[in-house]
């Protein structure tokens, strides 16, 4: 029997184990976290409850003092950040367990950018190995494994036409926010179409698992009940067909011949160092760990692409205030709405926006509509007001009257464009020189710019976001640049704080233009395969889970 080591059981560690499992391979899952979700091989229990202070205090994160990352905005940088630098959970389930399970496709000018759209000078733009046509199917088996609710016939008529489908989805959609809802009616007055995003919550019981009981505490939370799968049901598929799951288990290390990688060095929960051998490992830590671990390991790279061409897709809010109206924001999921009409290169104007910038085409990103602040924050938040008015009394009666009235969190709006970012060559992971994590390893280091295509596209799409909040119904509307430009777009001395992190082994025919093959599969060493968003030529313009796990079962479905 063929042995496979899967390091990550994420997104794409998830359904890679899944399909070696079922094919007949011998599976072992290595996951650097804690199992928080545990009997997945049977009925599953979570140790995540709806609790704001779990969340501030980083559950099932990692420990940014202890295990930290930099970053910096160019080589010339003096001053690189320190931090969390994607801080997605470090757990059984990866990134999943705390995600708010939106699940768009992305569309099918995605995977032929190049030959649809052109060139952009100073990027690498370049078409996927696949096109939407061959993966749609493959987006059908993943849709119904996880359960994805949502209404197909609803869906905006530019997502009909640029990802179309042939199936229902697994589920019907779920109650709407009402500032969702109101934010979808702002853009219908305006000509723009707004729609209820399909989503990986359980509307209705859906395989063997609850419906959504719509606690409030959703993106960035665990989910108590596990009306959220996510990466859980494909986990729970693979050790059903008789993989191994290890948790509290970190690889450190993948020695190599330079053709084959001989040996996995991983430490377990007591600090003891173990190496194992497979016919087949499987790199799915997300793209900074596992490009981390393939410099660590010295992996080849003989054309310097490993870890080059990083995406962060950039986030652009806005925020309207209604203050005759209470929204309840914090009910329900993070959000029921989304908007596309940004994601086309004709929307009107764009292409006039382009060539202002010496572009041949401006892409925004998908509009998510709706959210707002907890409790916890919103109290922070008059906290600051307070003690800039009276510093001795942060608290007290003026307080709870603030909390009361809550003009924040009861009455906020929030609407953000996850932007499409551009792959440039500069912006890339690589190990920090200097500082190491607390057992004395370096640490992954973020070297990151946006370029004009970025900078443009957010100018050319602030305006609208506030012309949206208006026509919703907002009384105070603004969008957010995250100045100062040359920090785009990111505040001044933080760190990026998205959770979609892309590319750093990008798939392609060409070994020196790529890391990985058409299937993912490490161009110099025969047995290693990347099935993580590291794969990614191109970041798109939505949200990139649903196609991780697509691209992951297409690919692995090649590697038996």
């Amino acid at each position: 029997m063929s042995r496979a080591i899967v390091i990550g059981s994420g997104a794409g560690g998830s359904v890679s184990a899944m399909v070696l499992a079922r094919a007949g391979w011998d599976v072992t899952i290595l996951e650097k976290g804690p199992a928080v979700i545990t009997g997945i091989d049977g009925t599953p229990a979570t140790e995540f409850s709806n609790d704001e202070l779990k969340h501030l205090r980083d559950f099932a994160r990692a420990d940014t003092t202890s295990e930290p990352r930099t970053y910096r905005t160019s080589d010339e940088d003096p001053e690189p950040q320190h931090g969390a630098v994607q801080n997605v959970p470090q757990t059984v389930g990866g990134g999943t367990t705390q995600w708010d399970a939106k699940t768009p496709r992305f569309w099918d000018i995605d995977f032929r950018k190049a030959s649809l759209l052109g060139p952009v000078d100073g990027a690498d733009v370049t078409d996927w190995p696949f096109d939407y046509a061959e993966l749609a199917p493959i987006y059908d088996e993943v849709e119904e494994l996880i359960g994805v609710a949502g209404d197909v016939d609803a869906l905006g008529p530019l997502t009909r036409a640029h990802a179309p489908r042939t199936k229902a989805l697994p589920m019907p959609a779920g109650p709407p926010q009402r500032g969702s809802q109101l934010a979808a009616d702002g853009a219908a007055k305006l000509g723009w179409h707004a729609f209820v995003v399909p989503m990986a919550i359980n509307s209705v019981p859906y395989g063997g698992r609850p419906a959504c009981n719509n606690c409030g505490f959703c993106s960035g939370y665990g989910c108590p009940i596990l009306a959220r799968a996510g990466a859980i049901a494909p986990l729970h598929e693979a050790l059903v067909a008789g993989a191994e799951l290890r948790a509290d288990a970190m690889v450190t290390a993948l020695a190599h011949d330079g053709r084959r990688i001989t040996a996995v060095t991983w430490r377990d929960a007591d600090g003891r160092t173990h190496d194992e051998s497979a016919d087949l490992v499987v790199l799915a830590a997300n793209p900074i760990e596992s490009v981390r671990l393939a410099l660590l390991s010295e992996l080849p790279d003989p054309h310097g692409t490993l870890g080059r061409h990083l995406m962060f897709h950039w986030f652009t809010d806005g925020t309207g205030i209604f203050l005759g109206e209470r929204l309840h924001g914090y009910r329900g999921r993070a959000l029921t709405h989304q908007l596309d009409d940004f994601a086309d290169p004709d929307f009107p104007g764009a292409r006039d926006a382009a060539e202002a910038a010496g572009l041949p085409y401006l892409r925004g990103g998908v509009l998510e509509m709706g959210g707002t602040q907890m409790p916890i924050d919103e109290a922070r938040s008059y906290q600051q007001v307070l003690g800039i008015l009276a510093p001795t009394k942060p608290f007290g009666t003026n307080f709870k009257q603030l909390m009361r009235a809550s003009l924040l969190r009861d009455r906020l709006l929030g609407i953000t464009m996850m932007g499409e970012d551009l792959p440039y060559a500069g912006n890339r992971i690589d190990l920090d020189p200097t500082l190491r994590d607390w057992r004395g390893t370096p640490v992954a280091r973020i070297t990151y710019t946006p370029g004009v295509h970025e900078t443009a596209a957010q100018a050319f799409y602030l305006p609208r976001i506030v012309e949206l909040l208006r026509s919703a119904g907002a009384d105070v509307a603004l969008a957010i640049p995250n100045l100062p430009s040359a920090r785009f777009p990111l505040a001044s001395n933080t760190t990026p704080a998205t959770m979609h992190v892309l590319g750093g082994m990008r798939m392609g025919a060409d070994p020196a233009t790529s890391v990985t093959d058409e299937v993912g599969r490490h161009h110099q060493l025969d047995n290693l395969v990347v099935a993580d968003g590291g794969t990614f030529p191109s970041s798109g313009a939505h949200n990139p889970t649903l196609t991780i796990m697509a691209t992951t079962m297409r690919n692995a479905r090649r590697w038996t």
